[in-house]
């Protein structure tokens, strides 16, 4: 599988989203999976809200490309 970023960072995998919250101009993700019937937390993520319209937009233009690549 091609990386998407050279910097060798951990790929996270998860199910879904537990919680999304804006604090004092910050957003935090929960992400969580599930094991067994049991959900996990696997991740926090935090970013500036002045961030987050680039950060949705990003994320779904690369889906967006991911997808018509996928349908040829």
């Amino acid at each position: 599988m091609d990386l998407i970023d050279p910097r060798n960072v951990s790929e996270i995998f998860f199910d879904g989203i537990h919680e999304v919250k804006i604090t004092k101009g910050i957003v935090r993700i929960v992400l969580f999976s599930r094991h067994d019937g049991t959900g996990t937390i696997e991740a926090r993520l935090r970013c500036p809200l002045s961030e987050l319209p680039d950060i949705i937009q990003s994320l779904v233009i690369a889906l967006a490309n991911a997808a018509r690549s996928g349908r040829k």
